[in-house]
């Protein structure tokens, strides 16, 4: 009704509220970036060169604005008193006031120092006024942006930067090279100017950042700077921020210089600098994703080892190259990529670190440290490069141009951020040895391509040969969408998902999304599945849950339990597999005891093992033969001959007959003169496999000379020719079983 309030900003702002208005967030970074690109990056660096300002100079320009950043700790009282939301959009739009003083330049052409006051004071100015609006608007940005997507927004923001930056700096380039004269860089100052403070009002859409409370103004936050301070690992993270944005913040400025002095026109070098956002908006956009994920260190080291190799790559272009407008391109793209990457993750590292009741301090502390910093750097950077070129650093012998060394020094303190970045704490974050075995196992890339198709709208068919795909990569990119698609409101999509977890790495959450699965009690498919993924992964932590099932009603569950504890190794569960030999009236399941005791090398079991395929011999059910050959791998692997079994035993079965007169052709060899040599011999000259009497014979005398032989494993093969010997017509398989067994412990 007409003359009521409006109703008061509610305290705790929804994260729905948030995202309905991150939009007027998006539009607040384009326009203000526009407005840098027009103003104080390239278009001022190259009007000051053009102006005769020397490289030193254009270093305190450049290094003035980092520098100043020291002035957000005085703003903390004002913010304290208006709020984030009022300071940061007044201040963003007073900066651009100050830049109006480029136009005063013009009257005082010729005098270099003049000029360089005038500049001097707009940067001062624009700097004070941009250090206060960041002060605010840092720690505010952790209200408005909820933290699960802090990442990706930062790659959207990029992303959607991207296609207004490359346009913007066309047209820099478009009319700066068509145009001749100082004046043609004022149409491109004041376009920026009124992009940027369109972009300032942006912010009055968002919400948070009220005033603090009464008792929580100035003097407490300015004392609040203590508790940062005494934050180890916050300092250490100030030690890894501080050194990269001292890296970038020389490099940015001095690359332009480097370039131009290559031979590359002013309007040219406007536009191919365009692609350090075209990097940095990839690179932030696939690093934003990746830190959601797996945590910003791994993330971080990634990129400062590409930006490494981007440092001492650089020392070899000069302009005697073919093609070097290409490579001044690819130079300027990996410098996004690497550089400012590396940086915009460090601020999502920081934002998911600092504590909210203090945001305030610590982020101002960060602001303040780069700040200074970076902007002595860019001093520096300018100071060195003025002295080498009167006097060039020399070592044996060698005179080193003043750019090599100002990349070789960017290089050397890039592992400084690494190693301090690398001794970080980390929440929920991977190490960085996990994070690369993401892409060291399975298909890595056709298993990000398959999750981004899993998370869209798709049928219950398409869910289900998405899930079965990414199992068959076996990339452990894939566990967060195959864990979450266990909750897919489709049985076969959840079936699907759980067989293929069982494909991965055996994570610790992927055995526990698995351990969860046994306890869906009624369906039965699903716990079946989820104790062969478990078995399949030798999840031993597990093993307990699995054995549960050894007293279930369902004799498949009890078989697959008894196999995944054999595959598991699970050596504490022995007890449960002898009584499940011995007593379980199934013989699927006395048969998957039988597997998984030969998986554990069981020798209290062996006769018990040989007890059942003696009776599987003596079956005449037509499934009998292949279930004994279950027993006689398991035998096989018991002894210590599984892999020579399974060879034989295949080759067998492509040319009959073969094997076993080969067998004890190597056997006699073994024995030499004895009379069992020489059984075998005559044995293996009349060898049929539809007649293996004499052969079978041939092998029951070795029995003596294998209770002699002293080997460890000669008790498990007397054991076996005592458990069968009575059987008249042995299946091939058995003979060569004996065989191998016997060669085994009378080799000499």
């Amino acid at each position: 009704m007409d003359g009521e309030e409006p109703p008061a900003e509610p305290a705790v702002q929804s994260d729905f509220d948030k995202l309905r208005r991150i939009p007027w967030f998006y539009s607040q970074v384009v326009l203000t970036s526009t407005a840098v690109l027009c103003t104080v990056t390239a278009p001022l660096t190259l009007f000051a060169a053009e102006m005769g300002l020397g490289e030193g100079q254009i270093g305190v320009l450049g290094g003035i604005m980092p520098f100043l950043q020291v002035a957000g700790l005085l703003a903390l009282p004002v913010i304290g008193r208006f709020g984030s939301r009022r300071v940061a959009a007044s201040a963003l739009t007073a900066r651009y006031g100050f830049l109006c003083l480029f136009f005063l330049t013009p009257f005082f052409l010729g005098d270099v120092d003049v000029v360089f006051a005038i500049l001097l004071v707009a940067m001062t100015g624009f700097a004070l006024c941009r250090a206060t609006a960041e002060a605010a608007l840092i720690p505010w940005s952790q209200e408005f942006i909820p933290r699960a997507i802090r990442g990706r927004v930062a790659g959207r923001n990029a992303l959607i930067y991207l296609p207004v930056a490359l346009v913007v700096s066309w047209l820099i380039r478009w009319w700066l090279d068509g145009q001749t004269g100082l004046w043609r860089f004022y149409p491109v100052f004041a376009a920026g100017i009124l992009c940027g403070i369109a972009g300032s009002l942006s912010l009055l859409g968002l919400r948070g950042g009220a005033p603090a409370a009464r008792g929580r103004r100035a003097g407490p936050r300015l004392r609040a700077l203590a508790e940062p301070l005494g934050d180890r690992n916050f300092l250490v993270f100030l030690a890894a921020s501080g050194t990269q944005y001292l890296i970038l913040a020389a490099l940015n400025l001095f690359l332009l210089l480097f370039f131009r002095d290559l031979g590359m026109r002013s309007g040219e070098l406007v536009f191919l600098s365009a692609l350090t956002p075209v990097g940095a908006a990839l690179g932030t956009l696939a690093a934003g994703w990746l830190v959601d994920r797996y945590g910003t260190r791994p993330v971080f080291l990634t990129l400062i080892g590409g930006q490494i190799l981007l440092f001492l790559a650089l020392p070899f272009m000069t302009a005697e190259m073919g093609g070097l407008a290409v490579l001044v391109a690819v130079a300027f793209f990996f410098f996004g990529l690497f550089a400012q990457t590396a940086m915009a993750i460090g601020g999502v590292y920081m934002l998911n670190v600092v504590p909210p009741a203090s945001k305030e301090a610590f982020t101002t502390l960060h602001y303040i440290t780069v700040g200074l910093v970076g902007g002595a750097a860019t001093v520096f950077a300018g100071m060195l490069l003025a002295r080498l070129s009167l006097a060039p650093l020399t070592l044996f012998g060698h005179a080193f141009a003043p750019f090599t060394v100002l990349f070789a020094l960017a290089a050397m303190l890039s592992l400084v951020a690494a190693a301090a970045f690398y001794a970080l704490r980390e929440e929920g974050g991977l190490s960085v040895r996990d994070f690369f075995a993401n892409f060291s196992t399975g298909s890595p890339v056709r298993a990000l391509v398959g999750i981004q198709r899993i998370a869209g709208p798709t049928s219950e068919d398409r869910r289900r040969e998405l899930a079965y795909g990414l199992g068959a990569l076996r990339s452990p990119l894939a566990k967060r969408e195959l864990i979450e698609a266990l909750s897919d409101p489709s049985f076969d999509v959840r079936h699907e998902a759980v067989q293929s977890l069982g494909h991965l790495a055996p994570h610790e959450d992927v055995v526990a999304a698995l351990s969860e699965v046994l306890g869906y009690d009624g369906l039965v498919e699903l716990q079946y599945a989820a104790i062969a993924s478990l078995g399949r992964l030798k999840a031993r932590g597990a093993a307990a849950q699995v054995a549960a099932f050894l007293g279930s009603d369902n004799p498949l569950l009890r078989a697959r339990a008894l196999r995944a504890l054999g595959e598991m190794g699970a050596v504490e569960a022995l007890p449960g597999l002898r009584a499940a030999l011995a007593e379980d009236p199934h013989l699927d399941c006395r048969l998957a005891a039988v597997s998984a005791l030969g998986k554990l090398r069981d020798e209290e079991s062996l006769g018990g093992q040989v007890e059942i395929y003696c009776e599987q011999v003596a079956d005449e059910h037509a499934m009998a033969e292949p279930r004994s050959k279950v027993v006689l791998l398991a035998l096989a692997k018991i002894i210590g001959v599984e892999e020579s079994f399974a060879r034989d035993w295949l080759s067998e079965q492509k040319a009959p007959g073969q094997v076993p007169p080969d067998l004890m052709l190597r056997l006699a060899r073994m024995l030499r003169r004895q009379n069992e040599a020489q059984l075998l011999k005559r044995a293996a000259g009349r060898y049929r496999a539809e007649a293996p009497g004499e052969a079978w014979m041939a092998a029951l005398t070795l029995r003596p000379l294998i209770s002699g032989s002293g080997h460890p494993d000669a008790g498990k093969v007397r054991e076996l020719i005592d458990g069968v010997a009575g059987i008249k017509a042995p299946h091939p398989a058995l003979l060569i079983l004996v065989l191998l067994g016997a060669r085994r412990v009378l080799r000499k």
